[in-house]
C-alpha cells in the first residue's frame, strides 16, 4: 500500500518549521535537520487499535531515539494502513541540528486527524 500520508507529513513538517519553528527559531532547510522520535509521556491513553499496537510493538521501537532525517521520520511515522500519529509536538534538543518529535501512541486516518485539528492548519503538529 501506498503512503502517500508520508508526502502529507513531509509538507506538514517543512511548512511549520519554516513558517512558525519552535522557540522562537525559524528553520531554513527542516532536510538539514536530523529528527528523534519518541513517545509524548504527557498521552494518558493507550492504545486503542491493532495499528497502535503494531506501531507500538513491532515497527517503531528500533526508531525510537536514534537520529533519522526527515524522509525517514516521515515514512516511519506512516503506517502500513496509511495512518499517522494523532499528534506530534517538537521540541529542541542540546544540539541546534536535532529536533525531537513528541508522538501520540495513538495512528489514525488523514479523516480523524483532520477532525481532531479543526483549527490547525499544521495538522497534525501542534503548536
Amino acid at each position: 500500500m501506498q503512503k502517500s500520508n508520508s508526502i502529507f507529513l513531509k509538507t506538514q513538517l517543512t511548512k511549520f518549521l519554516s513558517e512558525i519553528g519552535i522557540e522562537n527559531f525559524l528553520i531554513e532547510d527542516p532536510d538539514e535537520l536530523e529528527y528523534i522520535i519518541e513517545y509524548d509521556p504527557e498521552e494518558k491513553q493507550g492504545s486503542k487499535t491493532n495499528s497502535d499496537d503494531i506501531m507500538k510493538f513491532w515497527s517503531l521501537p528500533e526508531k525510537i531515539g536514534k537520529r533519522q532525517s526527515l524522509n525517514e521520520i516521515c515514512d516511519n511515522l506512516t503506517t502500513y494502513k496509511n495512518e499517522l500519529p494523532l499528534w506530534i509536538k517538537l521540541a529542541p534538543t542540546e544540539n541546534s541540528n536535532v529536533l525531537k518529535l513528541l508522538i501520540s501512541k495513538r495512528f489514525r486516518k488523514l479523516q480523524i486527524i483532520e477532525e481532531w485539528h479543526t483549527s490547525n492548519e499544521y495538522k497534525p503538529i501542534l503548536k
